[in-house]
């Protein structure tokens, strides 16, 4: 077909409809691969008894989809006639392509390995170090990675590396005066990892506020607070800072004041003392020591101080056992026709003789 063979830009119409061709197919290829994946293989993988082929299979999923488009694109582009530049810069940018899915391949690959074989190992261990540790871990490495993907297809396009990491050498300085902060975070990460003044799941607080300790990165750390917000602190704000890590309490102090009433007797506030004390020390859940003492004449009650400690277990347990010692103390009170205090005010009418 004489149509078939008219040339336009150096390349005919038969070159050109091959090219589309490859890019249709291509298209094609990705479409049926994802299915393939999704409705088959996944299946196929999640019976076997070996974790490995699901790391593989979710690394793969969709880096191999581009490389199989790429490889069609690049198949194309051999049955058409281009000048040698753009040849080359085509041809270059299919390789780095390549390579850079290579790199998103291993860097999935690594994620998943660490995800499924290396952090249960690490949250079965008793040391809270090396779940600190796992995580920064996780991230240089993967940035590692990425760099040396990045350094290969540099090197696959015709850079000369040596001189790119001489030039990176030379202009070191300069990065590290611009990144000053940067670096100092980093030492600060380091610093945390060592001293270890806190670590991930403690409860912490610090001068910009209070949480649990989610992840200590490299540059800064991740603290939830107990409205469900996220504070994102640099390492070298916490190194700096005054930090109360409530997770070290070996006990929690409980201290709250009772008022009884002013027409109380003393000895009801005797027995009011000791009612309190019996129920606070047979609880399980406190510790000595206990201190109840009449304190003070307040305003509109006669005041008992109550101080005593609750064994860490965690908020819950310490909130639960506040809340069982005080109904307690009610119903002892109520029992024993002991009167908690309220604001109230006496009024004294005068009454005038209406004859004078």
């Amino acid at each position: 077909m004489e149509v078939l063979n008219i040339t336009y830009y150096n390349n005919t119409l038969y070159q050109y409809l091959v090219f589309l061709l490859f890019l249709l197919l291509g298209i094609l290829l990705t479409k049926i691969y994802l299915y393939l994946v999704k409705r088959y293989l996944r299946d196929l993988v999640n019976k076997s008894r070996i974790k490995f082929d699901d790391i593989l299979l979710e690394a793969l999923e969709y880096p191999g989809m581009i490389l199989i488009f790429i490889t069609c694109v690049y198949l194309g582009l051999k049955f058409l006639t281009l000048p040698p530049n753009l040849y080359t810069l085509l041809d270059n940018a299919v390789k780095v392509i390549v390579i850079l899915c290579f790199t998103w391949f291993a860097v999935n690959l690594l994620d998943d390995i660490v995800k499924y074989y290396i952090q249960p190992v690490v949250e079965e261990s008793e040391t809270k170090f090396d779940d600190q540790l796992l995580s920064p871990l996780k991230k240089l490495l993967k940035i590692v990675v990425v760099i040396l993907g990045i350094l290969t297809a540099l090197k696959t396009v015709g850079y000369d590396i040596t001189a790119l990491l001489a030039g990176l050498g030379i202009g070191g300085l300069a990065v590290a005066l611009a990144a000053q902060d940067t670096i100092k975070n980093f030492i600060a990460g380091i610093i945390i990892f060592v001293d270890k003044p806190f670590r991930i799941k403690d409860w912490i607080k610090f001068e910009g506020g209070e949480g649990i300790v989610e992840d200590i990165g490299v540059r800064s750390t991740k603290i939830r607070t107990f409205n469900d917000s996220l504070i994102v602190v640099p390492n070298t704000n916490l190194v700096n800072a005054n930090i109360e890590n409530l997770s070290e309490m070996r006990k929690r102090r409980v201290l709250v004041y009772i008022g009884l009433t002013y027409d109380t007797p003393v000895e009801k506030i005797k027995r009011a003392k000791e009612i309190i004390r019996e129920i606070v020390e047979s609880h399980p859940g406190t510790l000595p020591p206990v201190r109840i003492t009449f304190h003070r004449f307040n305003t509109y009650s006669l005041d008992l101080r109550v101080e005593y400690f609750i064994r860490n277990f965690g908020f819950d347990y310490y909130l639960n056992t506040i809340d069982e010692i005080n109904l307690k103390i009610k119903e002892a009170f109520e029992k024993e026709g002991i009167e908690m205090a309220f604001p109230t005010e006496v009024v004294y009418v005068k009454m005038e003789d209406k004859n004078n």
